[in-house]
């Protein structure tokens, strides 16, 4: 049996220092650190793709109703060497689950890993599974069934160096699922936790006109209204994981939430702008406009790059295509072009934020950038490039 660092009680006392770990994109986790900061949590460590942080149970549900950046909100439990399947095995079994999860429940197992002996992570969510499932059946004589899609539990593994920490998955679904996004299958660009990153760090907080000439389906300018109203993702009616939990404290949510929206801006000066050349992109845009409850802020409208208006505050928000392939790239070089000349001329005095997946393209803008961050977008490495217009 290997040797238990730590098991957590997880029933509800709000005092008790629960070990937190929220997973992110690579290269907002500084973000990332920032916002876990503001909602009260502790020891903030950052990691690669996530944070750790200590908390109590008010915490975690302030992580998920208010992170804008967070993909999941895990609830360490366990943490030890598992260098083969009998460690992983008698690890799983040193978690007592019925704490976490009901007889007749449904669980859902999923893993990392990296730089360790166990690498498939399909085989080592099984043993998971299969550890839970014999504790139930030992215990009990009953055994939960699994349910890969809407589980009642979900439990997430992270190896490193052949070191396993088990976590319940207090989100249930990604937060990037905030629930405004349209229901016809257009495609977006951009995650809404990449594109709320993207507009943290360019210090965007709704005093300030923001304008997104080439806004797709909207992501941008949607993230940017919550930021500028203050309304946390979790206010749009999706459900989280925590919700199925034993320790449940229906009470402490509703205060939470309640507060939440004591907290909303009903700011009608905020000044958000959208435009697009397809049609397809506009009926994107409004529907998640719509969705977000944010269609009486953001304004949209029919323009090419080259007919944005001119303004002289603000900011310029923007994720241009990137092209995958040489010859799409050289088809772009033009719309870059037109985007720096319009940024020059036409915007004197804002600031321009420019995520860019291809540094050859970035340059054809003729811009020189004040900062610039990496980040990534997908399987994507992206440069949002900061420039002071003059």
């Amino acid at each position: 049996m290997p040797q238990s660092t730590s098991t957590i009680d997880v029933r509800p006392k709000r005092t008790l220092p629960l070990k937190l770990y929220a997973t992110t994109s690579v290269g907002l986790e500084e973000v990332l650190e920032q916002e876990i900061k503001r909602i009260g949590g502790r020891e903030v460590t950052v990691g690669r793709r996530g944070v750790a942080f200590r908390g109590n149970l008010e915490t975690v549900y302030m992580a998920n109703l208010w992170l804008r950046t967070a993909h999941r909100v895990l609830l360490n439990l366990v943490e030890f060497d598992a260098p083969d399947r009998k460690a992983l095995y008698d690890g799983v079994r040193t978690v007592r689950w019925d704490e976490h999860l009901g007889r007749k429940g449904t669980l859902a197992a999923d893993a990392v890993s990296n730089d360790s002996d166990l690498t498939h992570t399909r085989f080592i969510a099984q043993v998971i599974k299969d550890g839970i499932v014999d504790e139930f059946r030992d215990r009990y004589g009953t055994r939960p069934n699994v349910d890969r899609n809407n589980p009642d539990l979900r439990v997430s593994a992270r190896l490193l160096n052949n070191r396993c920490v088990l976590s319940v998955d207090t989100s249930g679904e990604r937060l990037h699922r905030r629930g405004y996004r349209p229901s016809f299958g257009f495609k977006a660009p951009l995650m809404e936790t990449l594109a709320a990153g993207v507009v943290l760090l360019s210090e965007f907080d709704g005093s300030t006109p923001f304008v997104d000439p080439m806004c797709g389906s909207g992501t941008l300018l949607v993230e940017a209204a919550l930021v500028a109203r203050q309304v946390a993702p979790g206010l749009l009616g999706r459900e989280f994981g925590f919700m199925r939990h034993p320790s449940y404290d229906r009470h402490l949510w509703r205060q939470l939430v309640e507060l939440a929206k004591s907290q909303m801006k009903n700011d009608e000066e905020c000044a958000i702008f959208g435009s697009d050349v397809a049609d397809e992109s506009l009926r994107a845009a409004r529907a998640s406009a719509a969705g977000a409850g944010m269609d009486d802020v953001i304004r949209l409208r029919k323009a090419d790059i080259a007919d944005l208006k001119s303004r002289t505050e603000g900011m310029v928000v923007v994720n241009p295509p990137y092209g995958e392939r040489l010859g799409e790239i050289e088809q772009l070089v033009e719309l870059y072009q037109t985007l720096g000349r319009v940024l020059k001329t036409r915007c004197t005095g804002m600031s321009a934020h420019v995520l860019s997946g291809s540094p050859y393209l970035s340059q054809k803008m003729g811009l020189k950038s004040a900062r610039r961050d990496i980040v990534w977008n997908g399987a994507i490495k992206c440069r949002l490039l900061h420039y002071s217009l003059y």
